[in-house]
């Protein structure tokens, strides 16, 4: 599994703190920012993955940074005895999630988990879309072990062009995996 990176914005005397040391625990590379001043800075000059933000901090100001940006990095917003509002109000300003502090190992894992099953779309960047294609539905057909109307269904294409592509690949001289 590749290490997740994770952004922290909040007071270093937080709770907070508290999540950053049990990702760092589960193999998380952790940074911290104050405001969003710092945290925009740290965005510029570091790989981000994950975006925790204390709701304190203007969670639809964070949102925004992000936006401005062009970064496709998930907000997760979180607080220490936060009324129910002000966690939807965090959800509704931008956040995927709401998280409340302090935190449990279990919901910091499973924050690390979703964001390192993300797909890595910047290693994809400076490859021609045939060669991306290529590569999706090979692996998509390897997963579905060769079955042709499994993979069809997850790539959302039709089994006769499914068919049409393989045989292309073929022709090309691409290895294909036999059939189901």
């Amino acid at each position: 599994m590749d290490r997740v990176h994770l952004l922290l914005l909040g007071g270093t005397a937080s709770r907070l703190c508290l999540a950053g040391g049990l990702a760092r625990d589960l193999d998380a590379e952790i940074l911290f920012a104050q405001d969003l001043g710092d945290a925009g800075a740290l965005l510029v000059r570091h790989r981000v993955d994950l975006l925790l933000v204390e709701v304190c901090h203007d969670v639809a100001a964070a949102g925004r940074l992000l936006r401005e940006r062009n970064l496709d990095v998930p907000l997760i917003a979180c607080g220490v005895g936060v009324p129910a509002e002000v966690g939807v109000g965090a959800v509704r300003a931008g956040a995927r999630d709401f998280v409340p502090l302090p935190p449990r190992r279990a919901v910091i894992d499973a924050l690390l988990a979703g964001e390192a099953a993300r797909p890595a779309a910047t290693a994809l960047v400076g490859h021609k879309m045939e060669t991306v294609e290529r590569a999706l539905i090979l692996e998509t057909l390897q997963r579905c072990r060769g079955n042709r109307t499994a993979a069809s269904q997850l790539l959302g294409i039709s089994v006769r062009t499914m068919r049409n592509k393989l045989r292309a690949f073929l022709d090309d001289g691409v290895a294909v995996p036999p059939a189901a």
